[in-house]
């Protein structure tokens, strides 16, 4: 690096750079309509029966050019190597837009007149009508499909309950198989047309027979189950809507009535709360009520179970709990006496350690379980349930490394609280409204202490608050809430987290109390206390990367920080092919997201390449090693985004690049900008293919206070002029510049003689990690 006159300053990039224009489109590219991503927005039904084939609607857009059907499992933990469920691309119907609509109608008076003229011409009987009109519309190049479309026009037009929502108005038709041991649980669909693959949307799989409403099924009609129990009931809730099922039960059953609803669709970007929020209710045949629910404890969807009074009909009443509705307002509803776990105890066990479980719930067939011992990571996982529970068929359980004990009651008290000694989890239970649990340990001045409840991150209803009070009786620390972006399901953040450093030495008294007042069995807790022990978690977004060959994309990377661990993360990819590598591969210290770059080999072929993101981290005298779980960001409400977990990491190798090759060689370390008022970079660019139009570049993320003055050809290369905000830039920011690179073109416009500017994506730089210093003085 040079100092240049006027303090500014010259910094190679070492960086040879080929450009070239993609029409593959890739996150967070602006391109053509015709050319985007394609999007779902849901799949009904959202679920079917093992053993069984039928066709399920996919609601979507930008969905021409489907090309397969991708169905893989939510969690790793059952085997896809029989049972695989498959799907087939059917068909894909698109709405007409009104111009169309107004065209056809146009085309259809004319043919209607020229079928009654042919009539009374020919003297023909009403009878033949509809043949002389199926004649003239296929010359006319009117097919059923056209007049299908008009109809679902005309009806989704004069529908109070249909609003209009384009992204969800195409449907694809996807032919489902489900083999006969096709494992019950929660699978992921996705569609790969000619631009890309989609998100996942989640769909169900369970051995029950499944039934599909039959509209009209609301305002005092119902749909009547023919089909024995149990059985599961497919719907969608327009506005307004209420479905009604009526099933036949005898007496003395103890009937399961349990909804999936945000469970398959976990957030809907453009309502409130942002999801689907059933309701549910059991009437008799009198129309007496004789359950309801509209959450199962923080569970927005419903499940109750009630014992039948009586030999009769009953009615399953389900609708939104404000009276929206939509296509996407899909559900499934699980009636029979079935077992069904509400919960476990305890909710984690020791690494390498068998553990002994207590199932909760209603039917089940067994209470104590053993859980053969687990190896990895320390974390939450999936563990699957006894062969017997399909609902659900899995349930998260945490893994730790320190020694496990249980809470032990009486311990409402300072005087009876129970002993520990730091480095230990407790597992335990809030067993009534209002109880206190309360446990003591021996600290020492200056000891850094953590406490930590895991219980609503493991589907407990506990919703802690945790204190830390001296023998005198003083409150040392206290924490009700702590975020952790990682429970990316989970929108009130209910467990407790405190770090404290001891102010003397003594007994210290740890109490753990229901925010809500609640208690029961089903209130299990973990309770961890110990000396810190940094650590982190990463998500990486999104959970499919669409590219294409040589081509260079943006992911983001999320840090969960954990116990303190403020240090610096390294990236690095697992599994890829060769020359597949990373730009920018860092979460710099005290930040919790990076966004990188993943340059694409120009030799790869087409095709999905499962692959890992590890991250690597010196913490004390140890090289600490996370791999990054896939995830999409879905917002909820408009403004809320949440981290959803979706399977496995990989990267759909799609299309190819137009002038061909770009190879990149980024700098091996942190470039250093000095805090001035403009920065200078020098890029030297290979330019490939044809002559190239005016570049611009668009900083599209960095840390705020950086910004683009200009770039300018100069001599072989270019050179890139930034400003740097000293009031928000400081010395040792750190973090990553990225880069979207555009076109301008003149093209003539629409008045004579005149011309506009047309803006169009070309690529994108790999990312540039920088640090910020102290600009020199000149003396």
């Amino acid at each position: 690096m040079s100092r240049m006159k006027r303090h500014q300053t010259l910094l190679s990039l070492g960086i040879l750079v080929a450009f070239w224009s993609f029409w593959t489109p890739v996150q967070g590219q602006q391109v053509p309509s015709s050319m985007r991503l394609p999007h779902v927005g849901y799949v009904y039904p959202a679920g079917g029966q093992a053993g069984t084939e039928f066709d399920v609607t996919i609601g979507g857009q930008y969905l021409d050019g489907i090309s397969e059907v991708l169905i893989s499992r939510l969690d790793p933990l059952g085997s896809m190597e029989s049972g695989v469920p498959r799907g087939t691309f059917v068909k894909l119907s698109k709405p007409l837009t009104q111009k169309q609509v107004n065209d056809l109608s146009e085309k259809l008076k004319d043919i209607q007149a020229r079928v009654r003229e042919e009539m009374r011409r020919r003297r023909l009987s009403v009878g033949q009508y509809r043949e002389l009109f199926v004649k003239f519309a296929a010359e006319a190049g009117i097919t059923e499909e056209m007049l299908k479309e008009l109809d679902e026009f005309r009806k989704n037009r004069n529908d109070p309950k249909r609003q209009p929502a384009p992204q969800i108005a195409e449907r694809a038709t996807i032919h489902i198989v489900l083999p006969k041991d096709t494992e019950p649980g929660l699978y992921l669909i996705r569609l790969r047309t000619r631009t890309g693959v989609s998100e996942p949307l989640r769909f169900q799989v369970t051995p029950w027979q499944e039934v599909l409403e039959n509209e009209p099924n609301d305002h005092g009609q119902v749909h009547t189950v023919t089909e024995g129990l149990p059985v599961v009931l497919n719907g969608q809730i327009m506005s307004g809507d209420v479905d009604r099922f009526q099933i036949s039960a005898k007496k003395g059953q103890h009937l399961v009535v349990a909804v999936a609803a945000r469970e398959l669709i976990p957030y809907l970007a453009d309502g409130v709360p942002g999801w689907f929020q059933a309701t549910l209710r059991v009437l008799d045949d009198s129309g007496r009520e004789v359950a309801y629910v509209d959450d199962f404890w923080f569970h927005p969807d419903p499940a109750l179970r009630f014992e039948v009074p009586r030999d009769g009909d009953y009615i399953i009443e389900i609708k939104d709990a404000i009276y929206r509705g939509r296509q996407d307002f899909v559900y499934r509803i699980v009636v029979g006496e079935i077992p069904f776990v509400t919960s476990i105890f305890p909710l984690g066990g020791r690494l390498g350690e068998k553990c002994q479980v207590t199932l909760n719930g209603w039917n089940l067939p067994q209470r104590e379980w053993t859980l053969a011992p687990l190896k990895g990571d320390p974390g939450i996982r999936q563990i699957l349930l006894p062969q017997w529970a399909a609902m659900p068929r899995s349930v998260s359980f945490a893994v730790g490394q320190w020694p496990e004990v249980l809470e032990q009651e009486p311990n409402d008290g300072h005087a009876d609280a129970q002993k520990l000694t730091t480095g230990v989890v407790v597992n335990g239970h809030i067993d009534k409204p209002d109880d206190r649990d309360v446990f003591v340990i021996e600290g020492r001045a200056g000891q850094n202490i953590v406490a930590e409840v895991l219980a609503r991150r493991l589907y407990s209803p506990v919703d802690s608050i945790l204190r830390i009070i001296d023998e005198n009786g003083q409150g040392v620390a206290v924490n009700d809430d702590t975020e952790d972006k990682s429970a990316g399901l989970l929108t009130h953040y209910a467990d407790s987290f405190v770090q404290v450093k001891l102010p003397k030495d003594g007994k210290y008294f740890i109490e753990l109390t229901d925010g809500q007042h609640q208690g029961g069995p089903e209130f299990g807790y973990r309770l961890r206390i110990s000396l810190p022990r940094p650590d982190f978690d990463l998500r990486v977004v999104p959970s499919m990367v669409n590219a294409a060959p040589g081509s260079i994309v943006p992911v983001h990377v999320y840090a969960v920080r954990r116990d303190g661990f403020e240090g610096d993360i390294w990236l690095e990819l697992s599994g890829a092919p060769e020359g597949m590598r990373l730009s920018g591969n860092w979460i710099p210290a005290g930040q919790d997201h990076a966004t990188i770059t993943v340059t694409i080999p120009n030799s790869l072929s087409t095709g999905i390449l499962p692959v890992s993101l590890v991250g690597r981290a010196r913490i004390g005298n140890q090289e600490v090693v996370r791999t990054a779980v896939a995830a999409d960001d879905m917002m909820q409400a408009f403004y809320y985004h949440h981290l959803v977990p979706a399977g496995t990491w990989a990267i759909n190798v799609t299309g190819r690049s137009r002038y061909g090759i770009a190879w990149v060689l980024p700098p091996e370390k942190a470039i250093r900008i000095p805090i001035a008022d403009k920065a200078e970079i020098r890029l030297p660019w290979i330019w490939i293919g044809s002559s190239a139009a005016s570049l611009k570049l668009e900083l599209t993320d960095a840390p705020e206070g950086f910004a683009v003055v200009s770039l300018e050809r100069d001599g072989g290369g270019a050179k890139l002029i930034l400003s740097v905000d000293k009031d928000k830039i400081k010395p040792g920011t750190k973090g990553n510049l990225v880069f979207a690179v555009y076109g301008e073109t003149q093209r003539r416009g629409l008045v004579a003689a005149s011309t506009q500017t047309v803006r169009y994506f070309v690529g994108w730089l790999p990312a540039v990690p920088f640090v910020a210093v102290e600009q020199k003085s000149s003396s």
